[in-house]
């Protein structure tokens, strides 16, 4: 009786059932250079998404100037292309990113070996 009241939450009750799965093994190497690629590629995408929105922010304001300011002109003109040209730059860098981490799964699931189950 007292182990019953002690019991509390769920219980686990086994069905004995069989799951096939793919497991490969990853090295820590494998592992460290899979989370620095991903993580490069959203810092990449982010920042390019982020130059892009400041770019096109820049040309909407200067289309509702009816006098347009010399630094607005300026904005315009030079600072705006730039930007857009930097998160071109950036968006190929994630894209770049993007392939060596396909790349590198393809090596792991080439050079994992499936063995026969006994």
């Amino acid at each position: 009786m007292a182990d019953e009241l002690l019991q509390i939450g769920s219980s686990v009750i086994p069905l004995y059932v069989e799951r096939r799965m793919k497991i490969y093994a990853v090295t820590e190497g494998d592992f460290s250079s899979l989370s620095a690629l991903n993580a490069q590629t959203t810092i990449f995408s982010s920042v390019g998404l982020a130059l892009l929105s400041v770019a096109v922010s820049i040309w909407i304001n200067a289309v509702f100037y009816v006098d347009v300011p010399p630094a607005a002109y300026v904005a315009k003109i030079f600072v705006a292309p730039v930007l857009a040209l930097l998160a071109v730059v950036f968006f190929i860098l994630a894209r770049h990113s993007a392939k060596n981490s396909a790349s590198t799964w393809e090596t792991i699931k080439s050079e994992s070996v499936a063995r026969a189950s006994a």
